[in-house]
């Protein structure tokens, strides 16, 4: 049985939708389970008892990235949902992100180590470190910005373009932020894979395309109908904001081990 923390979420009801015929029991703040609660985590992975566990939740922090918002469940929560997965035995798979990376131009691999600019990246570096030394044999997936798939909905990402792109919102889209943006049924199914598989450590799942905020936000524009050259554009460089350029990511071995990814990967 697969146990998916996070169910509530974007990425976590994808996860749902790619386990198809497998058993699933989801977990999230709406069933009533805080990540944060080290005791109730316990309790609730000794009840279940899992054989593969996939952790899909995540907080996000506020514009600022103020640490103090994303730290308790990046890290803290990170901690305790590998600390319990180990206590039964079940196969864990952490969902991390590109942005521990300080960011340039040439791409990061599973041996790259975290490097942060800014407070989010910092919590899941530590939220990394945490799920490393409370369960060993665990996957750190490092993965990046989620969009659509055409099955879910717009994502967080894309929603914030459009109203943009329709005034809707004040803001721009940088041209020099550069990303891998995942569609996330194929993100979810490499979850899912990776939960039978027999890799553990650091494995890169991205987007097959390097493009910036602002190129996402013509490919917006596009799928709904709407003139690309409204898209709002500004530079990170002149922004003032701390936060890496540039990070792309090589999938090269998550390719290696499940070839038939690379098409759900791809925008």
């Amino acid at each position: 049985m697969l146990l998916v923390i996070g169910a509530g979420g974007y990425l976590g009801a994808a996860v749902r939708r790619a386990a198809g015929d497998r058993p699933v029991v989801g977990a999230s703040r709406r069933t009533g389970l805080d990540i944060t609660d080290r005791a109730a985590v316990l309790a609730f992975m000794r009840e279940v008892r899992p054989a593969a566990v996939i952790n899909a939740a995540a907080a996000l922090g506020n514009a600022g990235g103020a640490p103090a918002d994303s730290w308790p469940v990046n890290v803290r929560g990170a901690g305790n949902v590998a600390l319990a997965a180990a206590s039964v035995g079940a196969r864990l798979v952490h969902v991390s992100s590109d942005a521990l990376h300080g960011g340039r131009p040439a791409p990061y691999t599973e041996a790259d180590d975290p490097s942060p600019v800014f407070p989010y990246g910092a919590a899941k570096a530590a939220g990394e470190a945490a799920v490393s030394h409370a369960c060993g044999s665990a996957v750190l997936v490092r993965t990046s910005l989620l969009v659509s798939d055409g099955v879910a909905p717009l994502s967080r990402h894309e929603e914030t373009a459009l109203a943009m792109i329709r005034g809707a919102a004040p803001g721009a889209l940088f041209t020099d932020e550069i990303r891998c943006p995942v569609p996330v049924g194929g993100l979810a199914a490499a979850l899912v894979a990776l939960a039978s598989s027999d890799l553990t450590g650091v494995v890169n799942v991205a987007g097959m395309e390097a493009m910036s905020r602002h190129d996402l936000g013509v490919r917006v524009a596009l799928a709904h109908g709407l003139d690309p050259s409204r898209v709002p554009a500004a530079a990170l460089a002149d922004s003032g904001l701390v936060r890496p350029a540039e990070i792309r990511l090589d999938c090269s071995l998550v390719l290696k081990h499940f070839p038939d990814l690379e098409q759900a990967l791809t925008l």
